[in-house]
C-alpha cells in the first residue's frame, strides 16, 4: 500500500499542485500543494488512482465517511 504521503515523497518539487478526490464520497477533499497534502489529514489514506490535468496532480483515495455518517444515524 503507497500512501498520499510516501507517493508525494517521491517528487522533487513539494510546491506543485495537487487535489484529493475521494472516491467514497465522490468529492474533492484537498486542494493545495505536495507538500501540504504530505501533511494534511490525508497522508496516511492509500493511492487508489493518480491523474495530470491542467491544474496539476489529482490523488484519489477511498475514506470510510459514508460508513461513518451512517453510523451516526443510529
Amino acid at each position: 500500500m503507497t500512501t498520499v504521503y510516501d507517493f508525494l515523497y517521491l517528487f522533487n518539487d513539494d510546491l506543485e499542485r495537487v487535489r484529493i478526490y475521494d472516491a467514497t464520497t465522490e468529492e474533492e477533499v484537498f486542494a493545495g500543494t505536495f507538500r501540504e497534502a504530505m501533511y494534511s489529514d490525508y497522508e496516511g489514506y492509500a493511492v487508489d488512482g493518480v491523474d495530470i490535468d491542467k491544474d496539476g496532480m489529482i490523488i484519489t483515495i477511498e475514506t470510510d465517511e459514508e460508513d461513518d455518517e451512517e453510523d451516526d444515524d443510529i
